[in-house]
């Protein structure tokens, strides 16, 4: 009987993957044989001495063994957790689990690789393991802080309205975390390895857009900013399409923070982001660059009358946020190209025009 050597490298030191990797290695120790050239025991057989020795059975975890460990078969794929029989017949050979490990398993890291985002591999990994086992349905449930998630093949919708729901879908929609298949032909390995992928390709999705955006107002941050200030001004040279670069300070922001306190300030950082967010249209651009400083890429306007809208509403909504101040912004607008091509100029033209509107303030 061959045994499978565990594959060792960088993406297989992970943690997310330390419980998949424990089940196998768990499996293999079991099926290895005494001595070399000795055929070990059959999978699923009943070890010499009787039941009471040897490796425990899946009905019986160790105590040591992952909280996971104690899920039931349904949560992975109609196996036990522990189980050697991997969704085939109790006595199936190694050659079964290898193509598991050479096949579908084997496939995912890769994909995660080189897929643009996280949610991309998501549905694209449910279609392999669809197609790799031949499944009918196939739904993942992972467990996020602030609730769970549930992915189905083909961004199928949820459909809580049938009478009775399909039994592998009653834990699913509980918001139990595993994997469900229809027909439930998938083993343990590979739910657990496609389970802890698709929780890892979330958390590089959320670390992708914490990286990008401003944590306190959610708007984008100046790295961000100036990336997409350059793709504007190429795509202007390019098409003929004008837009203004707008900044805007808070005026007496710092009396606020002195007078109200930091949680006063905050929450009129968060107003103008949060009013950012609503009134822009897709394609504007909008980034907090740092304290109360914010810009605006706002594409199709060529005179600053017509943001005179939008410069209302923002004043609205921090008279909304902070009722007991005074605080207001100014504002600095430089249009490309009716007012220069160039964006170091531009920004430069922005930057004037703000403080001497700051200056009048007196």
């Amino acid at each position: 009987m061959d045994v499978i050597g565990f594959p060792t490298g960088p993406i297989y030191e992970h943690p997310t993957f330390g419980l998949w990797a424990k089940r196998y290695k768990s499996l293999n120790e079991f099926n290895t044989p005494a001595a070399e050239g000795q055929t070990g025991p059959e999978v699923g057989a009943t070890p010499p001495g009787g039941a009471g020795s040897g490796p425990p059975q899946a009905e019986a975890p160790s105590d040591t063994s992952p909280p996971d460990e104690a899920r039931s078969s349904a949560v992975l794929g109609g196996a036990a957790v522990g189980s050697p029989s991997f969704g085939r017949d109790a006595g199936a050979s190694h050659t079964g689990w290898r193509q598991d490990i050479d096949g579908a398993l084997g496939e995912l890291p890769s994909l995660l690789a080189r897929s643009a985002t996280g949610l991309e591999f998501i549905y694209q990994s449910l279609e392999l393991m669809a197609a790799r086992y031949g499944l009918r349905d196939l739904v993942v449930v992972v467990d996020r802080p602030d609730r769970h998630q549930i992915f189905r093949l083909g961004r199928a919708p949820l459909e809580f309205s049938r009478e009775p729901l399909p039994s592998y879908l009653t834990a699913a929609f509980a918001g139990r975390p595993g994997l469900y298949a229809e027909p439930p032909v998938v083993g343990p390995l590979a739910a657990a390895c496609l389970t802890s992928l698709v929780e890892l390709a979330l958390r590089l999705d959320l670390l992708t857009h914490d990286a990008s955006h401003d944590a306190l107002t959610g708007l984008l941050n100046r790295r961000s900013y100036e990336l997409l200030l350059d793709q504007a001004v190429s795509r202007a040279r390019r098409y003929g399409w004008p837009f203004a670069l707008v900044v805007l300070d808070l005026d007496d922001f710092k009396v606020v923070n002195d007078r109200y306190g930091h949680a006063a300030g905050d929450a009129a950082l968060r107003a103008v982001g949060a009013e950012l967010r609503a009134a822009l249209r897709g394609g504007d651009v909008a980034a907090r660059l740092g304290g109360d400083e914010f810009a605006l890429l706002v594409v199709g306007v060529e005179n600053v009358a017509s943001l005179s809208p939008l410069l209302g509403r923002l004043k609205r909504a921090l008279e909304r946020a902070v009722p007991e101040t005074t605080v207001g912004f100014s504002v600095g607008v430089a249009c490309f190209p009716s007012d220069t091509d160039d964006p170091d100029a531009l920004t430069g033209l922005a930057d004037e025009r703000l403080y001497a509107a700051k200056a009048t303030i007196g």
